[in-house]
This record gives C-alpha cells, sequence and structure tokens, in this order.
C-alpha cells in the first residue's frame, strides 16, 4: 500500500470512530433524559401515597333516644324490664354507624293522654326530648281501656266515641309540646293492639272497629307534624294473644316486645 492508500485507511477509519462516538454520545443522552424525568425521583425517596376517599367508609354517629308514654314504654310484662324501647335502642347500638346510644326512658304504667301531658312539663322530659334525635311513643291504651273499665256492665259505642275526642286533642297537644321543644327528631308511636279478642266473643268484632278508627285518627294527627312515623302492632299480636302476651293478659311478654322492636328497627332502618 503506498502513502496515499494509508492516508485513505487512516481516514476511513477515523470517520468510523467518530460515527461511533457520536453514535453512542446521543444514546447517552438519550438514556440520560429517561432517567432524570422517569427514575431520578424515585431513587433512594420514600414515595407518598395518596388515598382516595371510599364512598363506603362508614361515620359512625351519636343517637339520643327518649322513650315517652304508658306501661308499654316501660317495659311491664318484659323479665328484663326493657319493653320495646330498650330493645330497640340495644338493636341501634349494635349498628355499625352508631357510635353511642344515650337512652332515657320515662314511660309510666297506666297513663293516658292526660297523664303524659303532665310528664311532658317535667324539666328533665323536656330537656331530654329537646335533645333527642328519635322519640318513642306509646299512648293511647289506657284512654281506651278506660272506657271498658268504667262502662264495662253496659257499653255504648258514644263512650267509646266521646274519649276519642278527648284523646285526640290530647294527642294534638303532645305532639305540639313536643316539636316546641324540638322540631328536628323523628317521633315513632307504636299503634295499638287488641288485647283481648280471646274473651269479648262477639263483640270482638265491634271492638276491633272501635281499635281501627282510634289508630286511624292517630295517623291523621302524626301526618299533620313533620318527621312522625305511624308504627302498627295490631297485626303482630292478631290471633296469637296467648303466645305472646304476659300473664296479666294486657301487656307484652318478652316475646312479644321483641317483635314489637324489630319491626320499630325496621322501619328506622327503612
Amino acid at each position: 500500500m503506498d502513502k496515499r492508500g494509508v492516508e485513505t485507511f487512516k481516514r476511513k477509519v477515523l470517520w468510523r470512530l467518530i460515527t461511533i462516538l457520536l453514535v453512542a454520545l446521543f444514546l447517552a443522552v438519550i438514556l440520560f433524559n429517561v432517567y432524570t424525568h422517569y427514575f431520578k425521583d424515585y431513587e433512594g425517596k420514600p414515595q407518598r401515597l395518596h388515598t382516595i376517599p371510599s364512598e363506603h367508609v362508614t361515620m359512625q354517629m351519636d343517637l339520643n333516644i327518649t322513650a315517652i308514654g304508658d306501661s308499654l314504654t316501660q317495659g311491664v310484662g318484659d323479665p328484663e324490664e326493657q319493653g320495646y324501647a330498650g330493645i330497640t335502642a340495644k338493636g341501634l347500638q349494635a349498628s355499625s354507624a352508631v357510635a353511642q346510644v344515650n337512652f332515657e326512658d320515662y314511660g309510666v304504667r297506666g297513663d293516658t293522654t292526660s297523664d303524659l301531658l303532665d310528664v311532658l312539663n317535667k324539666s328533665k322530659v323536656e330537656d331530654a326530648l329537646a335533645h333527642s334525635d328519635y322519640i318513642f311513643l306509646t299512648i293511647g291504651g289506657n284512654d281506651l281501656v278506660g272506657v271498658l273499665k268504667k262502662h264495662f256492665l253496659q257499653l255504648d259505642l258514644d263512650d267509646f266515641e266521646a274519649q276519642r275526642v278527648t284523646y285526640t286533642k290530647n294527642l294534638y297537644a303532645i305532639l305540639t309540646k313536643i316539636r316546641q321543644l324540638n322540631s328536628q327528631a323523628t317521633i315513632y308511636y307504636l299503634g295499638l293492639y287488641n288485647p283481648f279478642e280471646d274473651y269479648f266473643g262477639e263483640l270482638n268484632s265491634q271492638f276491633v272497629t272501635i281499635l281501627d278508627e282510634w289508630n286511624n285518627a292517630t295517623q291523621t294527627i302524626l301526618n299533620l307534624y313533620p318527621n312522625t312515623t305511624f308504627v302498627p302492632t295490631y297485626d303482630l299480636f292478631h290471633g296469637k294473644t296467648d303466645q305472646l302476651l304476659y300473664t296479666d293478659h294486657f301487656h307484652p311478654n318478652k316475646e312479644g316486645y321483641h317483635l314489637m322492636a324489630k319491626r320499630l328497627l325496621n322501619t328506622i332502618e327503612k
């Protein structure tokens, strides 16, 4: 190879080396940019995980419950002295949505609507109702039974009608008083049932008619006030009073109260 050929060969080798270096440099620049953009921020640094709020997170709440009314609210006939109100409060406490239940029971055996109006004027009852989320109420049974006791030997439909007028007037006053103390709480009124169906014989159908009129009148009045719910109980005991009543054949037994509480719980959870 002459001198000119050697020089040509050297130039070719040099250009190949330069080409290889340029390609290597180009690839190095690309890899550096990729590393800087995608990986450098993660090197040796703990990464913060962003929590996505879930729609299924349960928010727990406190519940204030006040029960008022007669012996059914007091729980007469229940060996554990809870009644439907206490059983319902315990059922709500078991709910995953409830943190704590504050429950107060002011039911009084034998109370009529007139008696309940007096109870509502007691400061401790007023305070409890004012801070309640739920209010449980049974009343009217003693108003109705009072007619039976007073006119047992000579029952007349007019006597029941006269007492119903008094009952509805008092119920208006009761609900108005509650709403003056608390405009937001939900009021659950548990309706009347018939504890006498095994004793009235042919008169039972007439008494059922009277009972229906009282329950219907109650529902009509409740509908005039916001956040009130009528919870029927008649069907729970119909045909089963021998199984669901206490030994006095008037108040529910433990099983009867549990059925009332179950219906009330189902109503609340709707």
